[in-house]
């Protein structure tokens, strides 16, 4: 009997039953029943896709929001928002579209024209050349422009080339797009902080040089027809068929009360005619919630991936605005565009190129022998550039700047552990520390034989536990984080087993106060600088647990 016949005949027999049957048995019927059903519908997905290999997302994990990816040759590069973390957008590569590898940074020092606030930063290729078009704050009036930079090698960073859009009170998420004509366009996100008109995206043609704008600015939006959502940014523009089309998001993008999602227009004239799709072709379902702000890429086979980002419905702020992949393809009946696998994230789905396979990092450990993991260390630009040295098993850490020196990385998931092993005992205060930013951490220090755990609250410093230890060296340190938010704190000593610190009958802290809008923590190491200090660190581990399905 196949199973399609053991389906029907379970259900046959159930239905006679019914009546009869205890509350109990009932039960067992519509388990018996359920698994059958998922039996036959696994049997024909594998039937379909016989070796199928999936992807799971998030494909770039952590905080990568506002994600910008481009395809030269063979390889793909990807970068995202970084806030007021340094260096300044982390550049990712990949050849798969699902493993993805930091090779550096866009800004390893901060361009002189800016003061914060570095956003969405969007790539773009031509002979030989990778531009990148960014947002950030303009020192003095901290008025958010669009900012310009190049590179012929983006392994090494890129030289900055100044503003090239500044509009009113604020102009935010560039995009660039070359017509059939060879014309260049750049479009923005206009009159965000403007309360006497509504938010529109503008475009206006580019320079040959691609370095400023030649022509007269247009609008892509139009309220007045009855469009739906407000907030219009985060703009794609493409053309297939002789029709343009624009992804754009909708919505609140960046805490715990948003509602961002993805909506389409299409227009035959780029510079007006355009019509909304009414309903969304992406938004929060599952596991993921909020997604939206994203940019597509083409592979070789010219099928079209959109990576961008959403929130974990779980581990929320606390990680991020993460990174996705999904596919978009046509309706050719009616020529809109839809997401492949349904208009919520994808959990998982086929890998974008056959034969190959994703692969999870779940731990990222150091001894320090090298400088080669140096580029995935942060900072916070609001505090003085610390000094960092990896070498000969030691991580260095000092500043200029009295008071708490921070460095750390992005974690990968709300689920994870950090620990650092320290090696002498000293007069600093030094250890591991999970960082919202300058005025919000919470923090576990070694000082000879005490042992301090501190919570800083809109910059009101609190001591939540202190324990003297015999502290025979070397300490490990060590914090469990469990969804992001709460967190469990450790020591070990020389030839002792693992110890967990308490205060008032709990072992477990609440973070909740430390994601910041539209910005996850940093997990890394802390010292208090009396001045012109060093702290060492001898060794780290972060170990992540991921929520594949």
């Amino acid at each position: 009997m196949t199973i399609s016949q053991q389906v029907a005949v379970t259900r046959h027999t159930a239905a006679e039953r019914e009546t009869r049957c205890s509350p109990s048995r009932n039960i067992l019927i519509r388990l018996l029943l359920a698994i059958l059903l998922a039996v036959q519908g696994w049997n024909a997905a594998a039937q379909q896709n016989p070796g199928t290999e999936f992807y799971s997302n998030p494909v770039i994990p952590g905080d990568v929001p506002d994600p910008t990816i481009i395809r030269v040759g063979d390889k793909y590069y990807a970068a995202g928002t970084t806030s007021d973390f340094a260096p300044h957008y982390p550049v990712y590569e990949s050849t798969d579209l699902i493993n993805w590898n930091q090779i550096g940074s866009i800004f390893n020092d901060r361009p002189e024209w800016t003061s914060d606030s570095f956003w969405a930063p969007e790539f773009y290729y031509r002979d030989g050349t990778f531009y990148v078009y960014y947002t950030a704050k303009r020192k003095g009036d901290r008025i958010s422009c669009i900012g310009v930079a190049t590179t012929r090698n983006i392994h090494e960073g890129f030289t900055d080339h100044g503003i090239i859009v500044e509009w009113g009170n604020e102009a935010i998420d560039a995009y660039i797009f070359q017509d059939d004509d060879g014309k260049t366009y750049i479009f923005w996100k206009a009159y965000g902080l403007d309360p006497s008109r509504p938010i529109e995206i503008l475009g206006a043609e580019l320079s040959a040089d691609l370095l400023s704008i030649s022509g007269e600015h247009f609008t892509l939006t139009d309220h007045s027809k009855g469009w739906k959502g407000s907030g219009d940014e985060g703009q794609v523009i493409l053309k297939r068929n002789g029709m343009y089309y624009m992804l754009y998001s909708i919505g609140g993008c960046c805490d715990n009360r948003c509602d961002y999602r993805v909506m389409v227009s299409r227009s035959e004239n780029l510079k007006d005619g355009w019509e909304q799709l009414p309903d969304p072709i992406l938004q929060g379902g599952g596991d993921w919630v909020c997604s939206g702000h994203g940019s597509l890429v083409t592979t070789p086979d010219v099928r079209y991936f959109y990576l961008y980002h959403a929130y974990n419905r779980t581990d929320f702020e606390y990680t991020g605005r993460q990174g996705l992949l999904d596919e978009l393809v046509w309706n050719e009946a009616t020529g809109w565009p839809y997401f492949k696998h349904g208009n919520t994230p994808s959990a998982s789905a086929p890998v974008p190129i056959p034969g190959t396979r994703q692969v999870r990092k779940m731990v990222y450990a150091d001894d320090f022998r090298n400088d080669k993991n140096r580029k995935l260390w942060q900072w916070d630009i609001n505090k003085a550039r610390p000094g960092i040295t990896m070498k000969g098993g030691k991580f260095r850490l000092s500043s200029e700047e009295k008071g708490r020196v921070f460095t750390g990385i992005s974690p990968k998931s709300g689920n994870y552990t950090f620990e650092v092993s320290i090696q002498r005992k000293d007069q600093l205060e030094k250890g591991i520390c999970v960082y919202g930013n300058r005025r919000n951490m919470l923090y576990l220090t070694l000082r000879e034989n005490t042992l301090t755990l501190v919570s800083v609250k809109n910059g009101n410093e609190e001591i939540v536990a202190s324990r003297e230890i015999k502290a025979k060296y070397p300490v490990t340190l060590k914090l469990q984080a469990t969804n992001g938010r709460y967190y469990q704190f450790f020591y070990t000593e020389k030839g002792s087993g693992q110890t967990s610190l308490e205060w008032q009958g709990t072992s477990t802290f609440d973070g909740n106060f430390l994601p910041q809008w539209g910005v996850a923590m940093r997990t890394g190491l802390i010292f208090n600088n009396p001045g012109n200090q060093t702290a060492e660190f001898s060794a780290v581990r972060m170990e992540t647990k991921f929520n594949d399905k």
